[in-house]
């Protein structure tokens, strides 16, 4: 199930929290990793790689910065464990959101689903969040790593309804676009890089402009799946 359904099914009201903007409920899914506290942590993984590689923080550490990348997946490792925080619309969003994204977004996007994407190894929130260098415009090759959650727009991201993978057998599969992008017919999306997950030195992901084949299919390594209902 896409994440959009699931927010729009379960989505409570909006509210900024101390430490973070989040949900009066975080959205978690049914994981594919053991209970997150009092949740299940979603699992969240690219249409390239599928479920068997996964969002994992490297080194599993919560700390400013630390580098996301994917990895083999454990039903054993809390660096897998993430919670999806549905925000609203981004219109509802940018109306509630203290400012954190731009009118500029909010007129591109103002219909997609906008949401956070916070670590929280083995239930233990972490209040950093999957994003971008915080209050800098979010450039192609832009690396992506853990920062304060709800701090600025770098760490909110919205799903991509408009460019859904028609094509693909899988469905569910969306890019996700940086809510610091400042390019908004072409704006970074997540993206992981050439190279697969098992290189070393591990693969960080990045941001770099939304990339279609001729016959408008996203590329396979800017498709997403954020609701983490793969197989057990």
């Amino acid at each position: 199930m896409a994440l959009k359904a699931r927010i729009a099914a379960g989505a409570a009201a909006l509210a900024l929290a101390a430490g973070g903007a989040g949900m009066a409920g975080t959205l978690s899914a049914s994981a594919t990793t053991p209970p997150c506290g009092s949740d299940n942590c979603s699992s969240i993984w690219s249409l390239k790689f599928h479920w068997p590689f996964p969002l994992d923080v490297y080194h599993g550490a919560s700390s400013y910065g630390q580098p996301i990348i994917l990895f083999q997946r454990s039903n054993s490792d809390p660096a897998q464990d993430f919670v999806v925080t549905p925000l609203g619309s981004v219109d509802s969003f940018f109306d509630h959101g203290r400012g954190l994204i731009s009118p500029e977004f909010d007129q591109a996007y103002g219909h997609q689903e906008a949401f956070e994407i916070q670590y929280q190894p083995s239930g233990r929130p972490s209040n950093f969040c999957v994003g971008t260098q915080p209050d800098q415009t979010a450039n192609p090759g832009d690396p992506v790593s853990l920062y304060p959650c709800g701090a600025s727009a770098s760490t909110i991201w919205a799903q991509d309804t408009r460019h859904r993978d028609g094509h693909s057998p899988v469905p569910g599969y969306f890019a996700y676009i940086n809510g610091e992008t400042d390019s908004f017919s072409d704006p970074v999306v997540l993206n992981y890089p050439a190279g697969n997950p098992t290189d070393m030195p591990r693969i960080q992901l990045n941001v770099q402009p939304l990339s279609t084949y001729s016959d408008g299919t996203i590329f396979d390594n800017q498709l997403w799946n954020g609701i983490g209902e793969g197989p057990t």
